[in-house]
């Protein structure tokens, strides 16, 4: 029995240093792109890993000492794989529709015919 939670603590910390390894990348992204839009696209997408592994690691952790504390810990994984991307999407959209400046360099505009149409009918 002891070989099992140590094997499983050892799992956790492996998972949690994914974790945290995804959320440094983010980190790294989010302050070396251009403008918001790209920041905000580079933050969802190393957030949602990072929580996950994180989380997963921490429920396993929490299987070792108690395991029915650990529901909690997947009900909040569920909602923040929820909500994580969808508070990133709206905030990228309200900064489109705000008129937040691109870079220079972008050659095409995805929200441009579909943001400006729902804009008219309102």
């Amino acid at each position: 029995m002891v070989y099992i939670h140590s094997i499983l603590r050892f799992i956790s910390g492996v998972f949690i240093l994914g974790g945290v390894f995804f959320f440094v990348c983010a980190t790294v992204g989010v302050i070396r792109m251009p403008d918001s839009y790209n920041r905000g696209h580079t933050a969802g997408k190393g957030d949602s890993p990072g929580f996950l592994l994180s989380l997963i690691g921490i429920w396993l952790y929490w299987l070792t000492i108690n395991p029915i504390e650990s529901i909690k810990i997947i009900v909040i994984l569920i909602f923040m794989l929820l909500a994580n991307p969808l508070a990133i999407h709206v905030i990228l959209r309200f900064c489109y529709k705000t008129k937040n400046p691109w870079i220079e360099n972008t050659t095409f505009n995805l929200l441009k015919d579909n943001c400006m149409d729902k804009d008219k009918e309102v």
